[in-house]
């Protein structure tokens, strides 16, 4: 009779002599008990081994598994919008022997039998048999095999030889959305990302699973029914029952991180973000960050911080983006037009700050259009000042600048912004944060404020989770508003101005197609001020502008083949928009404006 667990690990602490199966027999009613409990027990296995070919072939199981600790229960899959599978549940094989309990027809049995399947020599296997002939020894043969030689070797019913079966995560994908995902621990706990975030909505309740009807919506959708709303997937829902259904769309995804990779390598930068979003809701379509890793390898990293995730977790100064923010405050406050004039100086001194254009050079008389257009440092400081402290700090919380945003990933930061009601702000914040120095930010943060301006002044909760199924309930994520920024007409001007600054970033630019956009060259601070020589670029920017459906955010760490995000991240902007463009088959804007209705 062979050694079968199911479900069932090695115990806690394992020792030779803390592994009661393989004592030596004796004939006693004790024993004959014990006998008659591991029968039962090896019934139920084998039923239990039916669920586990379910999970990996299909086949429909019968009955429960026995219950089993947390590490052992099966988690839910994580699949994208279209049901494509990210992080599903697959089984790790585990051979085990004990040479006490064998006879010497039974180590020649598994020598022949067992030894090729696990690429080893069947001299090899009787040496390993006869090195560890003692009584309540049982030793390794093999930590991770193929469910295939797994099944394989159970089949064979070798007396001595057991096989333990664990479920761990796989990632079809790879490295694909890693920092999204996070990862999974030998213990089955999920670290960063979705797997931390829903950990304890992810992990099955208990391992006796039995076959259920399909799930049911949480309320009603006008009559339609699951079929209607899930994707249809093989892979949801699945045994755990504990399932999310990403917003996020694998081939933007790809579109993303290649996109990315390419642009880090092509203009030597450290590392970079790109996030694509629907800016009516703050879905989140894709949310790449490199360099990433692969959660299926994920100890085989250089560094813990590959884990974290860019997009939200690591906070920057954003530079010139944010002057998007004072030219809105500005707008909603009725303090500028596109078409108010300043007087562009050399430098502006706003208490003890002095701010100066990126060339140290005035430009005269110019319109707030061209000052954003061209990204005037002392245009948008006076502004500011014009807007006054309250207002300004106003819509920057209106914005949610300076809190999390809520989206469903674990650890993300908040960001920094200092206010005139905390001891740390001084008013010459005033001038320097209106573009982008002397506040700090997430890439999420920046791109949601920015969806909010393309959603008619709403700021949304930026989500990444459509769909959850919990047990036998379908919940269906809605948009959720969360605060307004600026008025609809405030956030309709700003978008015409931004035309014009994306207009102004021939590197960002598609022939045939509108981009609302702005650029952002942010210095990076140290000890002593801003003196490191290198930068993070931004460019951030949706389409079409008059019906948003895509809002792109890039952003390069410290490029060294420019300085400029006109540069660096502009061209990964528009490389990534042509891409989205010709997928979804989107037309020329005269063409789809003057299409017949």
């Amino acid at each position: 009779m062979s050694i079968r667990q199911i479900y069932q690990p090695a115990p806690e602490n394992w020792s030779p002599e803390q592994d009661a199966v393989h004592k030596k027999k004796s004939v006693t009613p004790a024993k004959r008990i014990n006998m008659l409990l591991f029968l039962m027990s090896l019934a139920a296995a084998l039923l239990g081994m039916q669920l586990v070919r379910h999970q990996l072939f299909g086949i429909t199981p019968e009955q429960k598994v026995v219950d089993d600790p947390v590490k052992l229960r099966p988690r839910g899959a994580i699949v994208d919008v279209n049901g494509h599978p990210l992080a599903i549940q697959r089984f790790r094989y585990e051979i085990v022997a004990s040479p006490y309990i064998m006879g010497v027809k039974t180590r020649k049995l598994a020598a022949e039998k067992v030894a090729p399947l696990l690429g080893m020599s069947g001299e090899e296997m009787l040496a390993l048999f006869e090195a560890n002939d003692d009584e309540n020894v049982t030793i390794p043969l093999a930590s991770d095999v193929a469910p295939e030689i797994g099944e394989a070797i159970q089949a064979l019913d070798v007396t001595g030889i057991g096989v333990y079966i664990y479920p761990i995560r796989f990632h079809p994908e790879g490295n694909m959305a890693s920092h999204v995902l996070g990862f999974v621990s030998v213990d089955n706990e999920g670290r960063y990302g979705l797997e931390g975030y829903f950990d304890s909505v992810l992990v099955a309740p208990t391992a006796k699973i039995q076959p259920r009807p399909t799930p049911h919506l949480e309320k009603d959708m006008g009559g339609l029914s699951t079929d209607d709303v899930l994707p249809k997937s093989p892979f949801i829902p699945s045994l755990a029952r504990r399932d999310l259904i990403l917003t996020l769309d694998r081939s933007l995804q790809y579109v993303a991180e290649t996109e990315l990779e390419k642009g880090v390598e092509k203009y030597e930068a450290d590392s970079g973000v790109v996030i694509i979003m629907d800016p009516k809701t703050s879905a989140i379509l894709a949310m790449a960050g490199y360099p990433d890793y692969n959660p299926d390898d994920y100890a085989n990293v250089p560094s813990e911080d590959v884990y974290v995730n860019p997009a939200i977790s690591k906070i920057y100064e954003p530079g010139s983006v944010f002057k998007l923010i004072t030219f809105a405050a500005a707008l909603d406050k009725g303090v500028i037009t596109p078409e108010t004039q300043y007087k562009d100086t050399d430098k502006f001194v706003y208490y003890q700050q002095t701010v100066q254009n990126w060339d140290r050079k005035g430009r005269g008389v110019v319109s707030a259009q061209q000052a954003l257009a061209q990204s005037l440092n002392v245009t948008t400081a006076k502004i500011a000042v014009d807007v006054g402290a309250e207002d300004f700090y106003r819509t920057v919380t209106s914005f949610r600048f300076g809190s999390i945003t809520g989206v469903e990933l674990a650890y993300e930061a908040g960001g920094i912004v200092h206010k005139p009601n905390s001891i740390s702000w001084t008013p010459g914040y005033l001038a320097t944060n209106s573009f982008g120095q002397a506040i700090s930010v997430t890439p999420l943060q920046m791109a949601n404020a920015v969806a909010a301006i393309a959603a008619g002044g709403v700021v949304h909760r930026p989500h990444i989770v459509n769909m959850t199924i919990r047990d036998d309930t379908v919940r269906v994520k809605e948009p959720e508003p969360v605060s307004r920024a600026i008025s609809t007409e405030a956030a309709r001007t700003l978008t015409q101005m931004m035309i014009a600054a994306a207009n102004h970033t021939k590197a960002a630019t598609i022939p045939g197609y509108a981009i609302a956009g702005k650029t952002g060259t942010a210095e990076i601070p140290g000890l002593g001020g801003y003196k490191e020589k290198r930068t993070i670029t931004t460019f951030v920017g949706f389409f079409p502008p008059d019906d948003p459906q895509y809002l792109i955010l890039v952003k390069l760490d410290r490029p060294n083949a420019s300085a400029w995000a006109g540069k660096t991240a502009a061209p990964v902007f528009r490389q990534i928009a042509q891409t989205i463009i010709n997928m979804r088959n989107i037309p020329p804007d005269d063409i789809r404006l003057n299409a017949p209705q």
